[in-house]
């Protein structure tokens, strides 16, 4: 692998400068739920917070059975009087608490739709971090939240175009998106969505050349493995010279740490210095090439027929906040194995300016390293190093840098109403 020493600077000094970040608790949104006796709030995350900090008249085995309530309501009109919204439970519906950063307000009454007024949403521990909600917005089922990395993001555009005199741009786009159009079970725990990835540029040698589009299936326990199975997609490379299409179901375990410190001001409350986490995926892909128009020695241009690949793969993230006047510092990486039980196209690229297409069953590994630097919640600038082949060309790349802008969110689905 080629050396990078400015990364390896960037690298330390952030590291270094994560031993002096800390970031307090703040309430990301807050909205009604659709009686509007409810209130769905959600933390910026990650957070030091624990279910024992936020809930109240639960039966968490582990938190406290008598405790004030960490909550205040109040409806504030435009005359007279605020008043206050008593707060009968407080519950972590979703689970994970200090990544998706959610928790179900129950008021005693509901909340009347008034133009003039506004409701206050209050975390009592700490600063005391609030959201104001207008009483007559109405119910929401999602909202747009950051993402911590690339992975943990629904939505991500990110790419590099260089103008050059006399000659065609330079351009290298890598973006994904999904959408959910329906969820259901416990919660909310189970969804379906559409979903699109692209990683191309206009570079013969030095390009992923991939677009992927899918519909992804998701269940996600409170505790336990994460099921994920894209029931029917398409893999295909930029000018759909090699087309596949392909089911891809799989199992991820995710795991993950909060470093956090006590708050001088505020001993009840922890503040966020970094967290790290690290998932584990083991999955198929099957499916049919449809097209390879690629020559290549005694076989056909057609399609090759059916395919099998086991994906095994591993991704790890560390998030420092409130860094080096940042909004954050993200460092993640990601490996992929595509193990094919058959002979698939390959396109090798190394020590050749045309790239010279094989049919073999060799293994197809994929790295990517992302080190993001975020100026706000949701843009920044990136520097990115890929190696490896992505399908269904597998065009290999072999340790391409770049330095580009980000953009990435995520959706948030509320949990489904409590009783």
């Amino acid at each position: 692998m080629r050396e990078m020493p400015d990364m390896k600077r960037l690298l330390i000094l952030f590291l270094v400068a994560g031993a002096y970040a800390a970031e307090k608790p703040k309430i990301h949104i807050a909205n009604f739920s659709a009686d509007r006796k409810q209130i769905y709030v959600e933390f910026e995350t990650p957070t030091a917070l624990s279910d024992c900090d936020v809930e109240f008249a639960t039966n968490r085995p582990n938190c406290p059975t008598s405790q004030r309530v960490p909550w205040s309501v109040v409806l504030i009109p435009s005359i007279g009087n605020a008043i206050n919204l008593p707060v009968t439970s407080a519950k972590d519906e979703v689970g994970h608490f200090q990544g998706n950063g959610l928790v179900t307000l129950s008021l005693q009454d509901a909340v009347a739709k008034d133009p003039t007024a506004q409701v206050d949403v209050t975390f009592t521990k700490g600063d005391a971090p609030h959201f104001l909600i207008a009483a007559s917005a109405q119910p929401a089922h999602t909202w747009i939240s950051p993402g911590k990395t690339k992975d943990d993001s629904d939505v991500y555009i990110s790419g590099m175009v260089s103008p050059a005199v006399g000659a065609g741009p330079s351009y290298t786009i890598d973006s994904k998106g999904k959408y959910t159009i329906y969820s259901f079970g416990k919660s909310g725990a189970s969804t379906l969505s559409v979903s699109g990835d692209i990683k191309t540029d206009n570079r013969k040698t030095a390009d992923p050349d991939s677009f992927h589009w899918g519909l992804p299936y998701q269940h996600v326990a409170a505790h336990g493995p994460i099921e994920n199975w894209s029931l029917l997609g398409m893999e295909l490379d930029k000018k759909a010279n090699a087309i596949n299409l392909v089911s891809a179901p799989g199992i991820s375990q995710t795991f993950g740490h909060t470093f956090s410190k006590t708050d001088p001001k505020h001993p009840d409350v922890r503040l966020v210095s970094a967290s790290v986490g690290m998932s584990l995926t083991a999955g198929l892909e099957f499916g049919d090439n449809l097209r390879n128009d690629y020559a290549v020695v005694n076989k056909s241009s057609r399609g090759e027929g059916g395919f099998l690949r086991g994906v095994p793969g591993a991704a790890v993230y560390l998030v420092v906040p409130q860094v080096l006047h940042l909004n954050k510092i993200s460092l993640s990486s990601s490996y992929t194995a595509r193990i094919p039980t058959r002979d698939e196209l390959f396109l090798e690229t190394r020590h050749t300016q045309t790239p010279i297409p094989l049919l073999t069953s060799q293994t197809r590994h994929y790295l990517e390293n992302n080190l993001q630097f975020m100026v706000t919640e949701y843009a920044g600038f990136q520097i990115k190093h890929q190696y490896g082949s992505l399908p269904p060309a597998f065009s290999f790349v072999d340790h391409k840098v770049s330095v580009g802008l980000v953009f990435a969110f995520k959706q948030t689905k509320v949990p489904t109403q409590s009783p």
